[in-house]
């Protein structure tokens, strides 16, 4: 009877959707359960007598084996999401690894539970896991959608001011730019508001050509852009200002039969000690920017506690585009 009812919660266990590993504290596989339903292929009793630096690369079996230590240690279950590379997997065969249908890197989320020890077996843990690739994937796309300007592609003003926080958060040496269209509205009135949108399309790809993979360009709004450079002091920040003005004024826009050569106002400010937020450094960039506007247009101004917060009015003299 004892027989028969063990059988039955074998059968049970193996009929389970996801992937149930039992290991004990030192990383070890003792059992395997179920998984078919998720990979008919995959045999998971084959890991069991094996430790996770045997089936693994070490540096991901270290970040498993504190998941392990963490529940071994609280008694509490925990929720974890990691990836693995294909390389990290240390049991797959060469042919498997060259098997294009295997995702390069393929996430997972396990809940992991404290087993109390009995007569017959020490602590343990019960790892249960499934893939949840496609779903990170959706995620990631629907995050990336959620944070990028459906213009331009750049990223949208919500996540260009949480990425400017945590870059201030993590670099003391971090420059904001202002960047602004001349004359959009003219541009606008000459070729039409739906042409216009090329133009701003336009200088996005040109600002994002000029700066690193590691700093952010956003569009604030209508025609104004935003620039974070990390890891880099007020000369600096200048001259990529320089390098992207110069760019866009000497890069063509072709938009229904016409060359629009767009000019650029830009203002740069300097996070330092005078500098308490990020607010605070948006509003001196800003008020750059309008300098640079207010006193001819196409060019930079560098943020100074001595310059003059200057509006654009009116009357403020303009400046002809090139058009051919």
């Amino acid at each position: 009877m004892i027989e028969r009812r063990e059988e039955w919660l074998e059968l049970i266990l193996n009929s389970l959707p996801d992937h149930v590993f039992i290991l004990d504290k030192n990383g070890y596989y003792v059992d395997s359960y179920g998984g078919n339903y998720y990979s008919e292929c995959f045999n998971a009793k084959s890991y069991v007598g094996l430790q996770l630096e045997e089936v693994i690369s070490a540096s991901k079996a270290a970040e498993l084996q504190a998941h392990i230590d963490q529940v071994i240690t609280t008694k509490q279950t925990l929720v974890v999401r990691y990836s693995l590379a294909k390389q990290e997997h240390l049991l797959l065969t060469m042919e498997e690894l060259q098997n294009s249908g295997l995702p390069d890197e393929s996430w997972f989320e396990a809940i992991i539970t404290y087993l109390a020890p009995t007569l017959e077996h020490p602590e343990q843990v019960m790892w249960s896991v499934r893939n949840v690739t496609q779903t990170h994937l959706l995620e990631k796309q629907l995050k990336k959608l959620s944070e990028t300007d459906e213009l331009t592609g750049v990223l949208n003003r919500r996540a260009f001011l949480l990425e400017l926080e945590r870059t201030l958060e993590q670099s003391n040496s971090s420059v904001c730019l202002m960047i602004d269209i001349d004359h959009f509205k003219q541009i606008n009135d000459m070729i039409g508001h739906l042409s216009g949108d090329e133009v701003i399309k336009h200088v996005a790809q040109v600002c994002q050509a000029q700066i690193r993979s590691s700093d952010y360009i956003g569009r604030l709004g209508g025609e104004e852009f935003g620039v974070i450079l990390s890891n880099t002091n007020a000369i600096q920040a200048f001259d990529v200002a320089e390098r992207i003005r110069l760019s866009v004024n000497s890069t063509a826009c072709s938009v229904d039969g016409h060359e629009i050569y767009p000019t650029v106002s830009i203002g740069v400010a300097e996070y330092d000690s005078e500098v308490s937020s990020a607010k605070s450094l948006l509003i001196n960039a800003d008020k750059a920017m309008y300098y640079s506007k207010r006193t001819g247009r196409d060019q930079v101004t560098l943020y100074h506690d001595g310059l003059p917060d200057l509006k654009i009015s009116a009357s403020a003299k303009t400046r002809i585009l090139k058009v051919s």
